[in-house]
């Protein structure tokens, strides 16, 4: 009985190490990984006209004297624009 689990314990570990060695070697087929998350789309932004948070890849964007400014809507945008205001 030790024998057989001795055994069982030692072609485990023999198939382990094979897989990781294969597995680096590109030899062995390995599981797909899990895409990355998008890391924008967990940044919340502020609408600097209504204050509103939004997430950062729904927000529309604009640039004025360098700066990048996100906004929540077409409105808010265009008063952004019109308001002259940085």
């Amino acid at each position: 009985m030790f024998k057989t689990l001795l055994y069982l314990g030692l072609g485990y570990l023999g198939y382990v190490i094979i897989k990781k060695v294969a597995g680096s070697l590109g030899l062995w087929p390995q599981a797909p990984r899990p895409l990355e998350k998008n890391r924008e789309a967990d940044v919340l932004v502020q609408d600097p006209m209504c204050k509103t948070f939004i997430p950062r890849r729904e927000a529309l964007r604009t640039e004025r004297d360098g700066a990048t400014y996100f906004f929540c809507s077409e409105g808010c945008l265009k008063r952004f624009q019109s308001s002259g205001r940085s």
